[in-house]
């Protein structure tokens, strides 16, 4: 502390596991960028318990501050809808786990069904995002096709007779409507909103670019911090706190804003055609679904 005598390397490696900051970072901060993955504990994949403690953690930089403290921003460059709006609609979430359980933890057949097992977890949450997420200025970056991954998922399922009740695939389609009702309501107003949660007052523009986001991206910048999280939307997600490597993202992510259309508050045409778009691809999607459930499940 007094500069006296340097580091140990056991006390480095002790500071840098505390702080999440790798060795190559503090050692070679130029030539490396160093990359947290907070889905491995011990070697083991992580459980469902440990997948919503991870969007727990997602919400840390975003924690509320007192008055008078550094403001966060955050700009999240969407490849499919940005994951916070998937926790106020209860079917479309559970179809989600049951995806992401079948893919990295399961063994077997999946199984798709009704549960209340998560509901606990699953509102703890809202009232996070409710608070952190919807309490600072956000960027959205859109595009119309990022709700076809979905429903190519949900269509395959069919197919395989993953549904084990077909009520709750009804009630998915209905969910996957009110989904879209609620971000056309989100962009007229450009203010976030949860249902049935009273949520913090944050300013929120939604651009639209559809030359292709292959990931998502997001990042949060204050004066006191820059972190970037990558691929958030699935469980192999990773976190960068390397100073440069976030500049050069958050370069990128206002290049392509400068590419993009308005369509939250004030930018009505551009909103028009894109919701246009968004409910012709759903009644098609909906039509598939209904001849695909006559097949496979009459």
């Amino acid at each position: 502390m007094n500069g006296e005598t340097a580091l140990t390397l056991e006390e480095v490696i002790k500071l840098s596991e505390h702080f999440n900051v790798s060795l190559d970072s503090i050692f070679r901060e130029q030539t490396y960028i160093s990359f947290f993955h907070p889905f491995l504990t011990d070697n083991q994949l992580g459980t469902t318990e440990e997948f919503f403690d991870q969007f727990s953690s997602f919400m840390k930089p975003l924690k509320k501050k007192e008055d008078g403290e550094d403001q966060i921003a955050m700009s999240y460059l969407a490849n499919e809808i940005p994951i916070f709006y998937y926790f106020s609609h209860r079917y479309i979430f559970t179809f989600l786990l049951s995806v992401w359980k079948h893919l990295h933890w399961d063994e077997g057949m999946i199984e798709i069904r009704d549960t209340n097992d998560f509901d606990k977890q699953i509102e703890e949450l809202r009232k996070e995002i409710a608070v952190n997420y919807y309490g600072h200025p956000v960027t959205e970056i859109w595009n119309s096709n990022m709700l076809n991954n979905l429903y190519q998922q949900i269509i395959f399922c069919i197919t395989i007779r993953a549904f084990k009740d077909q009520t709750f695939l009804t009630r998915l389609i209905l969910d996957v409507e009110k989904l879209i009702n609620h971000l056309r309501e989100i962009a007229i107003s450009g203010k976030k909103s949860i249902k049935g949660i009273s949520t913090e007052e944050g300013e929120l523009k939604i651009y639209l670019n559809d030359f292709g986001n292959y990931l998502n991206l997001v990042l949060y910048e204050s004066e006191a911090a820059k972190t970037s999280f990558i691929g958030y939307d699935f469980p192999q997600f990773i976190v960068s706190y390397n100073k440069s490597f976030h500049t050069f993202s958050q370069n990128w992510i206002n290049k392509i804003k400068k590419r993009s259309v308005l369509i939250s508050s004030e930018g009505y045409q551009y909103r028009e055609l894109f919701f246009i778009k968004m409910e012709n691809d759903f009644k098609y999607f909906k039509e598939r679904v209904d001849k695909l459930m006559g097949i496979y499940y009459n």
